[in-house]
């Protein structure tokens, strides 16, 4: 659980910014936490901002949130006790995608409960406190207007190579990184059906 001052999330199921009038405090972020996390400069690693946002909980006495941020950095540390070295640190985007199933786990427990439920509240805001750790993620819209340009782009031997999806992706991610892209094992299906409306 965690306690904040402050949320900022477009989720349908969010709270707004008077919640503390319909919550207990025990439930609330921490606006300190909060805080710290609007200072943090995009050159921080993910896990150096749960280390920083974990110390600021701590010194502040916020259990519940430091919980939270506890219970995401060991899902971490096991995804790299589970890798063929498990002595090698994760990268920032494993670290990116074990964030996210973090998210959707949440997502997920938060459907069992009726909208004004106290668990659904708390874990709403546990979404928003995890998400605020993660990269802008790309509308599906975006991605498709990005690798229709590339295939546009491309000559018309290009387009008959037998590597041409490699070639689109190599441009793609370019200008994109791993982190802005939520489901990357569809992109390679997008470049065929674009391939295809090209080639009619």
């Amino acid at each position: 659980m965690l306690r904040s001052t402050t949320l900022r999330t477009t989720l349908p199921f969010a709270l707004t910014r008077n919640i503390q009038a319909n919550v207990p405090p025990v439930q609330r972020f921490i606006s300190t936490t909060s805080a710290l996390l609007n200072e943090q400069t995009l050159q921080d690693d993910i896990r150096s901002r749960l280390k920083a946002a974990l110390k600021t909980a701590m010194k502040a006495k916020e259990k519940d949130t430091a919980g939270t941020i506890r219970a995401v950095m060991s899902d971490i540390t096991y995804h790299e006790k589970s890798q063929s070295d498990p002595n090698a640190a994760a990268s920032e985007d494993t670290v990116i995608d074990v964030l996210r199933r973090s998210v959707d786990k949440r997502i997920q427990a938060s459907e069992s409960y009726p909208a004004d439920h106290p668990n659904r509240q708390t874990l709403s805001k546990e979404i928003e406190f995890i998400s605020s750790f993660l990269p802008r993620t790309l509308e599906p819209s975006a991605i498709t207007q990005i690798l229709s340009g590339i295939v546009s782009g491309l000559k018309e031997e290009e387009r008959q190579s037998k590597g041409v999806t490699g070639k689109v992706l190599e441009r793609f991610w370019q200008g994109v990184t791993k982190g802005e892209v939520k489901d990357k094992k569809a992109l390679g299906k997008e470049i065929g059906e674009l391939l295809k409306k090209i080639q009619v």
